[in-house]
């Protein structure tokens, strides 16, 4: 997988694997800092760690279908931009404007799998689709007295990303990496939910960053090699 992504002979091997380590630099870099108080460095790296992938469907433009190649590039680019919302600190309203940028984050990676998504073909993945779905509900009503006036745009984005992890539980050419990482993405998801209306929870950070950036990873990786085969 990871040399059909990365080794395509087109010049831009180099610039393709730096741009990966660069990346994943930033995701550890700022897992040591996370616990830190705001700053330039710490949104920086928060932001860089998923902006870096950006161009990775860019440069793969003309060895796979190029709508689906743009829609993940904009994937990436909006999860980039909630990383940098959530990041910053000192007004309240980031908080939202991080959500709408993950929610529109989840609808492009949704129109990125849709077309590939031919149904859960093993009893396993079809368990594992259920098990998504009871969990999520289960988190929404958990938080649902508290949320105030945050009911409807978060009861809407977890219905989003619902429908993005059962669409790449839905693709069996990647399972299980893909389903794997749109599971760990919605785990990231559902422990900042619950730290924020819930109350805090033990080793948050990590937990949520690791899931966040891991599953990220694991649904870039098949999704750029479906796509460029």
């Amino acid at each position: 997988m990871i040399a059909n992504i990365f080794m395509t002979g087109d010049g831009l091997d180099g610039l393709r694997i730096a741009l990966a380590l660069a990346s994943l630099a930033a995701a550890i870099a700022y897992q040591l800092i996370e616990r830190q108080p705001p700053s330039a460095l710490r949104t920086g790296l928060k932001t860089a760690s998923i902006g870096l992938l950006v161009p990775l469907p860019l440069l793969a433009l003309g060895q796979g279908p190029t709508l689906p190649l743009l829609l993940l590039a904009a994937a990436f680019l909006f999860s980039s931009a909630g990383d940098l919302f959530l990041a910053l600190k000192g007004d309240a309203r980031n908080f939202m404007r991080g959500l709408g940028a993950f929610l529109v984050s989840h609808l492009f990676y949704i129109a990125v799998m849709l077309p590939l998504a031919t149904g859960p073909d093993t009893l396993a993945l079809k368990a594992v689709s259920l098990a998504v779905g009871l969990a999520a509900l289960a988190v929404y009503w958990s938080i649902a007295s508290r949320l105030g006036s945050m009911k409807l745009p978060v009861g809407a984005y977890l219905a989003v990303i619902l429908i993005m992890v059962l669409t790449a539980l839905a693709i069996p050419e990647a399972a299980p990496i893909l389903g794997l990482g749109a599971v760990l993405f919605m785990f990231s998801d559902s422990i900042i939910a619950l730290d924020k209306f819930r109350g805090p929870i033990p080793g948050r950070g990590i937990l949520v960053w690791t899931t966040y950036y891991g599953g990220q990873v694991l649904m870039a990786l098949p999704l750029l090699m479906l796509l460029t085969r």
